[in-house]
């Protein structure tokens, strides 16, 4: 059984930009994202990047390798040909709005292959999309990027 892929588009006091490089900087993902235990690029290009992440839910974990594609700053696509999704693909798209803030628009859609990783990756990649944008959104205050109007 398919899940239905999670989307989210919003309005966020964020400048295009600045949102785009954080979601871009995957390597710093395990400070704030509580699932990503972690992150490192293994192999870069001009505009992308190949990178092994692990979820983690206390013992329970998952490694993988994703390839992400930048189309600065509009776009990020990530994708994974790891042999336990049958797809796996993320998509952010950052457009500006007249008051100078971002609409963010992401989706996660996956479907994982191997029926005993099943129960682990719809308690680990689900919760996770459902905060995503959120714990992106805190992330860019924390860090004093937001717009101070």
């Amino acid at each position: 059984m398919a899940l239905r892929p999670y989307r989210e588009s919003r309005v966020v006091d964020i400048p295009g930009e600045r949102l785009f490089d954080l979601v871009a900087d995957v390597e710093r993902y395990p400070e704030f994202l509580p699932l990503m235990a972690r992150a490192k690029i293994v192999d870069r290009a001009t505009n992308a990047y190949e990178t092994e992440q692990t979820l983690a839910l206390g013992l329970l974990g998952h490694s993988f390798r994703t390839r992400t594609e930048l189309e600065r700053p509009h776009a990020i696509r990530v994708n994974s040909a790891d042999p336990a999704f049958s797809r796996f693909e993320i998509l952010w798209s950052f457009a500006p709005t007249p008051e100078g803030h971002c609409r963010v628009d992401f989706s996660l859609d996956y479907e994982i292959r191997w029926f005993w990783l099943k129960p682990l990756g719809e308690m680990l990649l689900s919760p996770m999309a459902q905060t995503m944008v959120e714990a992106f959104v805190a992330r860019a205050r924390k860090l004093g990027l937001a717009d101070a109007s």
